[in-house]
C-alpha cells in the first residue's frame, strides 16, 4: 500500500507542520523527513527542467557572494534558501510513483491544518481580548500577516478544487464552508495585496472552470459571483478592512509627496531607494547579501517621516529588506538573477497541476510587496510547492 509508505507520512507531517509553524517543532523537520523519504524510497527519474532551474538559481546565488562586500550576510542568505534548493534537486532527480489519491490527501492535510491553525488563533484572540485583535492573529506566533494570508489562500484553492471532486453533498457543503471561512480570514487579516488579488483570482478560477468539463457551469458562475459580491461587501463593511483600503487610497494619492497630511506607504521609499541600489550594477548585481546592507545605507538620506500611531520614525532606524522578490534579486544578482528566479517560477508553474498552479502564481504576486525568500515562512512554503511537482501523477490534471 503506497499510502502506508514512509514517503506518504513524511509529506503528511510537512503538510501539517507548515501552517502551525510551532517554535518548538519547526516545519523544517517535516521537510527533512520528505527529503530522506525521497532519497531512500524514490526512483531515479530526472526532471531536467526543474534540475536546471534549481541548480542555475543556486549557482548564481553562490557565485554572487564572491563580489559581495558583505560576504557573511551572503552566506546567511544561502543557508536561508537551502530548503528550496535541496528540495528542487532531490525532487528533480528522484521521484516515487504515488497514487493521485495520496497526492490529493497531502494537499487536503495542509488545507485542514491551515483551517485548524487559523481557527485556533481566532479563538485564542477572542478568549484573551473578547474580540478579534488584528495584531494578535499570527499562525503559530511566527507567521506575519502577509505570510498567513498567503497560506490561507493556498488552502482555499485546495479545498475549492475538492468542491467539484466530492461525490457526497455533505463533503461539498463542508468544503464550501471551509473555503468561505478561509477567504473571510484573508479579508480579516487585510493584507492589501491579497485584498486586491482575491477578486482577480476568483474570476480567473471561474473562467478556468467554465473552460473545463465540470457538470454544472451555471452553478460555478453563480458561486463565483456570490463569493466576489460577498467579499467586496465585507471589505467595505468591516472596519479594519475598510480602513486599510482607505489607507491604500490615501497612500496612492500621496506617492508624489504629502497630500492632506497623508504620507504614502514606506514600501514606495524602499522600492525607490532599492532601485537606486540596483542601478549600481544592473547586469550582475551588488552581490548576494549586500542588498539589505546597501539599502540601509541609502535610506540614511531619506527624510520622510512615518508614524507608528503617534510616534514618529525614520526608515533608517530599522533594517528593511526590499519588500519585493524581483527587486531584491535585481539588486543582488542583477538581470541574470531576475531571469533565473523567473525561470524557476515558470518551471514550477507549468509543471504543477490544479490548485498548486494557482499557489505558484499567488506566491509570485505576493512577492511583489514582500521579500518572501528572506523569511523561513516563505522559503518553507516554496519548498513545499516544489515537492508537489513530481510527487503526484504528472499526467493527471486536477480541476
Amino acid at each position: 500500500m503506497q499510502n502506508r509508505s514512509f514517503l506518504f507520512y513524511a509529506v503528511a507531517s510537512a503538510a501539517v507542520l507548515l501552517p502551525f509553524a510551532f517554535e518548538w517543532l519547526s516545519p523544517l523537520y517535516g521537510l527533512i523527513l520528505v527529503g530522506a523519504a525521497l532519497l531512500f524510497q524514490g526512483k531515479w527519474h530526472l526532471n531536467k527542467w526543474l534540475l536546471f532551474a534549481t541548480a542555475a538559481f543556486f549557482d548564481w546565488e553562490l557565485i554572487s557572494v564572491w563580489w559581495s562586500p558583505y560576504r557573511s550576510e551572503g552566506w546567511d542568505d544561502l543557508v536561508m534558501i537551502l530548503p528550496i534548493v535541496l528540495m528542487g534537486l532531490i525532487v528533480g532527480s528522484r521521484s516515487k510513483d504515488v497514487e493521485m489519491k495520496a497526492h490529493q490527501n497531502w494537499g487536503l492535510l495542509f488545507a485542514y491544518a491551515t483551517v485548524a491553525a487559523w481557527s485556533w488563533t481566532v479563538a485564542e484572540s477572542l478568549f484573551k481580548h473578547g474580540w478579534v485583535q488584528y495584531n494578535d492573529l499570527e499562525l503559530g506566533g511566527r507567521l506575519g500577516i502577509h505570510y498567513q494570508s498567503l497560506y490561507l489562500l493556498v488552502a482555499a484553492f485546495i479545498l475549492e478544487a475538492q468542491l467539484w471532486n466530492s461525490a457526497r453533498k455533505k463533503h461539498r457543503l463542508l468544503h464550501l464552508l471551509l473555503v468561505v471561512w478561509l477567504l473571510f480570514g484573508c479579508i480579516m487579516l487585510s493584507a492589501r495585496i491579497h485584498l486586491l488579488l482575491l477578486p482577480v483570482f476568483i474570476l480567473v478560477r471561474t473562467l478556468d472552470l467554465l473552460r473545463g468539463k465540470i457538470a454544472n457551469k451555471k452553478k460555478a458562475s453563480l458561486w463565483a459571483a456570490g463569493i466576489i459580491i460577498s467579499m467586496v461587501t465585507l471589505m467595505a463593511v468591516l472596519p479594519g478592512t475598510s480602513r486599510r483600503l482607505t489607507d491604500l487610497k490615501n497612500e496612492w494619492r500621496s506617492i508624489g509627496g504629502v497630500v492632506d497630511g497623508k504620507q504614502t506607504n514606506h514600501r514606495v521609499y524602499l522600492w525607490k531607494y532599492g532601485w537606486n541600489v540596483a542601478k549600481e550594477a544592473p547586469l550582475i548585481g551588488v552581490g548576494n547579501g549586500a542588498g539589505d546592507e546597501l539599502l540601509h545605507e541609502a535610506l540614511q538620506s531619506c527624510e520622510a517621516v512615518f508614524y507608528r500611531k503617534k510616534e514618529p520614525y525614520y526608515l533608517y532606524e530599522f533594517k528593511y529588506d526590499f519588500h519585493n522578490i524581483m527587486l531584491q534579486n535585481f539588486a543582488e544578482g542583477g538581470l541574470v538573477g531576475v531571469v533565473l528566479i523567473l525561470f524557476l517560477f515558470t518551471v514550477g508553474f507549468l509543471q504543477s497541476r490544479g490548485p498548486w498552479r494557482y499557489a505558484w502564481a499567488l506566491f509570485l504576486c505576493t512577492g511583489m510587496t514582500e521579500s518572501l525568500l528572506e523569511r523561513q515562512a516563505g522559503v518553507f512554503l516554496l519548498a513545499f510547492l516544489i515537492l508537489q511537482i513530481q510527487t503526484g501523477n504528472p499526467s493527471a490534471k486536477a480541476r
